[in-house]
């Protein structure tokens, strides 16, 4: 239970980092400090992902069908997810060092 605190926590913490550091913050860091919650965000997500995905494989060899798609589905949307928030986090990274 602990566990699942804590990632939900970091999960909207470094959400709302990349959201100030979009948007709000208009000084030299924004880069920098969207990078870094994109990377916690992806890697967060990833876990999140993984752990559903044990729990739909769970689900779906106890016979509970519903469930087990349902956490499938969840997992694959947090898997895609975190590749969109690491992809963002190479890009800006890229833009932030070279450009």
């Amino acid at each position: 239970m602990i566990v699942r605190v804590i990632l939900l926590l970091a999960l909207l913490g470094s959400a709302a980092v990349v959201l100030y550091g979009l948007f709000l913050d208009r000084t030299g860091q924004a880069i920098g400090l969207t990078v870094a919650g994109l990377i916690v965000l992806g890697v967060t997500a990833a876990v999140i992902s993984v752990g559903l995905a044990m729990g739909g494989i769970g689900a779906g060899q106890e016979g509970r069908a519903i469930r087990g798609t349902a956490g499938a589905f969840l997992g694959g949307l947090f898997a895609l997810g975190a590749a969109a928030s690491l992809a963002g986090a190479f890009i800006y990274g890229y833009i932030k060092f070279y450009a």
